[in-house]
């Protein structure tokens, strides 16, 4: 592996990985605070749940403006102190037993806003600190670890939140923000000086910069089309089958949860191994097949519950959450890798407003849908269109890439882009 002796890299992975434990922690704490001791409802659950991802929608074209014009590892490092002090100041006050709802709506908003930063920040500059030709190793990596939070770190959290109470939890998650802080101010790479020292254009000017390389790009287009459109059918999909488990298949909490760990390990299982699937049917093929198959999971849920019930559901879950990654991994890496750095901010953030754009709209539709229509129509609707997603690549150069662009070459099928410049020695 490339980046196991990047001291860099491994300090970003590092502090990653605390981080993405951490915030499966305030998932549950947050929400578990707001019932239990403020005495709220769906109302405030539902409000802590579009705090986490509104800011996203609204704000991540401008968070990239910013990643483009200031350091971008600066906008982390502020980002973690800024979430470490929202997040901190609920068991402070409930320390006091001063904490109220508001509080809570007050720290939530501001973690999301600064997530949102962080998190263009982040996609932005890691270009830059491993190098193109290392991006999927790096890419990798990262999914992994935010795989194994997703598997393990509810648990944890809800064991934590047993143990200590969701107040003082809450602390714990605060406290990752400030580990990813102390790994950002130990990475020695900065960004180079050209970059900061360019003469900048109006906002409005810049923006437009950035829309132009993503839509006028083939390969940027096309891979932004199949994604909001792959995300849409996905998250439709995502929100019929904890509904088809328990009313269909009349599964327990207890089955359904173990159908939803077998997905998580498999998640690791298909991110450990999307670098090699790319190397038997190259990047452009393994990304038009995994969101067929992705799609084709949704649409045969009913019939694997149908034929063999939990084990059926076990066995679609597990298909799902195998290709899932391996479309994420190469999809962001394919993006990082043929964007110019300077407009890497920019693209990232409408990238992300309309990823996220689409898995809220996502998460209502397909609710609507199996209301009007039954939880079997609804599901292969989804899947449909998580496949039409995929099948939108054939269109285009996408579908053509055999291999991820290294430092000093585009993209095979990708016209008219340009490289990302690796100016980051290995160690450095």
């Amino acid at each position: 592996m490339a980046l196991g002796r990047h001291s860099d890299f491994n300090r970003l992975w590092f502090g990653q990985t605390v981080s993405n434990f951490g915030d499966k922690i305030s998932l549950l704490a947050l929400p578990t605070l707001a019932v239990v001791f403020l005495d709220g409802g769906a109302f405030e659950v539902g409000v802590l749940g579009a705090l986490r991802f509104l800011p996203f929608l609204l704000l991540a074209p401008v968070a990239g403006l910013v990643a483009d014009r200031v350091s971008r590892r600066t906008v982390m490092i502020v980002a973690d102190l800024g979430r470490f002090a929202a997040l901190g100041s609920i068991p402070l006050a409930f320390a006091f037993d001063s904490v109220t709802m508001t509080h809570v709506y007050i720290a939530a908003g501001v973690t999301g806003v600064l997530t949102t930063f962080f998190e263009v920040s982040y996609q932005s500059w890691l270009p830059q600190l491993i190098g193109t030709e290392n991006l999927v190793e790096g890419n990798t990596k990262l999914q992994i670890s935010r795989s194994v939070a997703e598997a393990v770190g509810a648990g944890a959290g809800g064991a934590l939140i047993q143990l200590l109470g969701a107040a003082r939890a809450v602390t714990a998650d605060a406290f990752t923000f400030l580990v990813s802080l102390v790994a950002l101010l130990l990475i020695r790479h900065r960004d180079s000086r050209a970059r900061l020292e360019e003469t900048k254009a109006s906002a409005k000017a810049e923006m437009k910069e950035g829309l132009k390389t993503l839509f006028g790009n083939p390969v940027l287009r096309g891979l932004f089309t199949a994604n909001v459109v792959v995300n849409l059918g996905a998250a439709m999909g995502d929100a019929l089958l904890i509904v088809y488990a328990y009313k269909v298949l009349d599964l327990s909490p207890g089955q359904v949860g173990a159908a939803f760990a077998v997905m998580s390990v498999f998640v690791i299982v298909g991110a450990v191994l999307s670098e090699q699937v790319t190397k038997v049917l190259t990047v452009g093929r393994t990304l038009v097949l995994t969101a067929v198959v992705l799609g084709a999971g949704y649409i045969l849920v009913p019939t694997g519950g149908a034929v063999a019930g939990f084990v059926g559901l076990i066995v679609v879950q597990a298909v799902i959450g195998f290709v899932s990654p391996m479309f994420d991994i190469h999809v962001l890496s394919l993006v990082q890798g043929i964007t110019p750095n300077e407009q890497m901010g920019r693209v990232s953030g409408a990238a992300l407003s309309a990823v996220y754009g689409a898995l809220s709209l996502g998460y209502f539709v397909g609710g609507a849908l199996g209301e009007a229509f039954g939880l079997t129509a609804a599901l292969a609707v989804a899947g449909a269109i998580t496949i039409v997603g995929g099948l939108t690549l054939l269109g285009g150069p996408v579908a053509a890439i055999k291999e991820m662009p290294g430092a000093d070459a585009p993209a095979e099928g990708a016209e008219g882009t340009e490289p990302v410049a690796n100016d980051t020695k290995v160690g450095a």
